[in-house]
């Protein structure tokens, strides 16, 4: 089927023997990750989120009625976003305020206006499904520099509102270690700065991201009419289970103490060494990198070392829906399938990859023409030619971590370190469809 992105076009290639190469069988677990508790009852967490700051400074309750108030809201595939989000627009009515949704995601939609609108709407966040309208532009205004050269931009529309409403999940960032990283300032900063804030943050590299974002995260909230935070944290299941209201003096601390919350109870692959790893959906709904980098152990700046779990092939298998095509992540696999390489959207993936200044995750690896010859591949070159001692395991994605399919050596691990909590599908090979799809049940 023709794709609508400019995407790239591959040959079938017929690699002598890779057809040949055996597959270990699996086995489906389910595995122990950090417990943090999900919320039960998010209407009451919107409430006391909500109604936190209502009485003091700039806040919600300083504003006149009618007033108009931007709801930011991001391009991750948070647990629950629309539900957040409709959950603020209302309450935002029922005080009398007018609220409309600014995307802020930087460049992410191709750096243009109507691709934004169009990530918020793979993500469930429309102007019908919210009851507000998406005012969607990447004009910013520019509140000055930080240093010599190094610019503070702002969405305009966020900034000529009366109000400004930050909804962000806060997370470890892919690239780097900080005391601040994803979440409320980051979204302050490059989100609402959009592809030029983007820009003026990412160009330094690692300088930009720990140094500058927080400097410019400060004259942005300075310069602009800012009243409330609302910061998400989700457990290692992908539930929701905090949601803060936080005034936005508070937004660092904030930042800080919830991250780590989060480092905490972060989900994670729980080996040290895989042979291969086979992940079936990548995307920029799950991770900004596509794959997460610090879950997969691959590195994130230039030159930055290997962390664990160290893997000597990894296989990406789809593109998520939600992510249009921006394939993203696609650079830190060493095969994909052809159906996904020929539906990658080029023109997204390189904006975004020019903006955040790190182009190894756009690069295309070898392409094969099915899921079950990729991942012959990724068996053929992991080092290991006995596969009955070959420690190979297959996850959704690196959001998704509670189940996963596992060989042999790694059962028997998962279960010397008690880590294993049921067995859902028994040792089995695996299946795939007559054009080589993977069927793994996950």
């Amino acid at each position: 089927m023709a794709s609508k992105y400019q995407t790239p076009s591959f040959p079938v290639l017929d690699i002598p023997g890779l057809g040949d190469q055996p597959i270990p069988p699996f086995v489906g677990v389910t595995v122990r990750q950090p417990e943090l508790p999900a919320l039960t009852d998010l209407e009451a967490a919107l409430d006391r989120a909500m109604d936190r700051h209502a009485g003091s400074g700039e806040s919600l309750a300083a504003l006149h009625e009618g007033a108009r108030v931007a709801v930011a809201v991001g391009s991750r595939g948070i647990a629950q976003l629309a539900d957040v989000v409709g959950g603020v627009i209302r309450r935002l009515k029922a005080m009398g305020l007018v609220p409309f949704i600014v995307p802020s995601m930087g460049s992410h939609g191709g750096g243009t206006a109507e691709g934004q609108i169009q990530v918020l709407a793979k993500l469930g966040v429309t102007a019908e499904a919210m009851g507000a309208p998406v005012l969607s532009s990447m004009e910013t205004i520019n509140l000055g520099e930080v240093e010599p050269r190094v610019e503070a931009h702002i969405d305009r529309n966020a900034f000529e509102a009366d109000g400004i409403v930050v909804v962000a999940r806060v997370k470890a960032h892919t690239n780097f270690e900080a005391d601040i990283e994803s979440g409320l300032c980051k979204m302050v900063s490059v989100g609402l700065g959009k592809a030029m804030g983007a820009r003026n943050v990412h160009v330094y590299g690692r300088q930009g991201l720990v140094e500058l974002m927080p400097r410019i995260a400060a004259r942005c909230l300075e310069g602009a009419r800012f009243v409330l935070g609302v910061a998400l944290v989700e457990n290692s299941h992908h539930e929701l289970a905090v949601v803060s209201g936080v005034r936005p003096d508070d937004f660092f601390e904030a930042d800080r103490r919830l991250l780590t919350l989060y480092k905490v109870h972060a989900p994670s692959i729980p080996f040290e060494r895989l042979d291969t790893l086979v992940v079936e959906r990548l995307g920029k709904d799950i991770s900004g990198t596509g794959m997460d980098i610090k879950t997969i152990g691959r590195e994130g700046f230039r030159g930055d070392p290997l962390r664990p779990p160290h893997i000597n092939s990894i296989v990406a298998l789809r593109v998520t829906e939600a992510s249009s095509g921006n394939g993203i992540g696609v650079g830190n696999a060493d095969f994909i399938p052809l159906e996904t390489a020929q539906n990658l959207d080029l023109m997204s993936m390189y904006f975004n990859a020019l903006t955040s200044a790190c182009m190894t995750r756009v690069r295309i690896p070898p392409v094969l023409p099915t899921e079950k010859l990729s991942i012959q591949a990724g068996l053929r070159v992991c080092w290991q030619p006995e596969m009955d001692r070959a420690r190979c395991c297959i996850i959704q994605s690196t959001s998704a971590l509670d189940r996963m399919l596992v060989t042999r050596p790694l059962l028997d691990e998962l279960r010397e370190r008690s880590a294993l909590l049921e067995i859902w599908r028994p040792e089995a090979p695996l299946a795939f469809s007559d054009q080589g799809v993977l069927q793994s049940g996950l």
